[in-house]
């Protein structure tokens, strides 16, 4: 089935407390759940949160915040946490590899400095700023087609973009775990985060994707 990610990073970790924060995502009915150890809490189901910081960086694992963050313009998630914590960086990340659903946002001092997604349904449908230097070692591996689609070639084998996207993710997450996501060592992924559940709004529920009830 493959990885299953959502999650949005916080680096540094900022100093303030967790109830602070949460009631600054104004999350109805936000209720205490039981903790879960990171590599587990990556894939929380709708309606559930897990927080707590994983080597130097804050983790909050939702479907809905990060999802919500996929986008050319700043998500109202990431334009709070932005006026929160003006010095830190700000990357959601989300990964469905069994349909190949990929992305992944960063923003720094107020701007949205990369963001990319791609699906097997739509391809590559969001890039936003310059190749950042977690990217430079996959995309160096790529050529363009005629149509303008990027084509990988890893280890002799060919691959469309929304198939390498477990690669990108990981990558992606070595710049604030300082290790791809899938060398993570024991201490990292079974880091306890503390558990919370909430209520998702009827509208919201109606957009979540058909993968989500699996």
């Amino acid at each position: 089935m493959g990885w299953k990610l959502f999650a949005i990073i916080i680096s540094p970790k900022p100093d303030l407390p967790v109830a602070e924060l949460l009631a600054m995502l104004q999350l109805p009915n936000l209720q205490p759940a039981n903790p879960l150890a990171f590599e587990t809490a990556i894939y929380p189901k709708a309606g559930q949160l897990y927080i707590g910081k994983v080597n130097d960086a804050l983790v909050i694992t939702d479907y809905t915040l990060s999802d919500s963050c996929i986008k050319k313009e700043l998500s109202p998630v990431e334009q709070v946490l932005t006026q929160a914590f003006p010095n830190a960086e700000i990357c959601s990340m989300v990964l469905h590899s069994a349909v190949n659903y990929w992305g992944y946002s960063i923003v720094r001092n107020g701007q949205k400095i990369r963001a990319r997604a791609s699906s097997s349904d739509d391809g590559t449908y969001l890039e936003v700023g310059n190749p950042l230097p977690e990217e430079e070692d996959l995309l160096a591996k790529s050529t363009t087609d005629e149509a303008g689609n990027r084509l990988y070639n890893l280890n002799g084998d060919i691959y469309t973009e929304d198939c390498v996207g477990e690669n990108f993710v990981f990558s992606i997450a070595s710049r604030y775990f300082g290790t791809p996501l899938d060398q993570l060592d024991e201490a990292g992924f079974g880091t306890l985060l503390e558990g919370y559940s909430y209520n998702i709004p009827t509208a919201q529920k109606a957009k979540t994707p058909w993968w989500k009830f699996w």
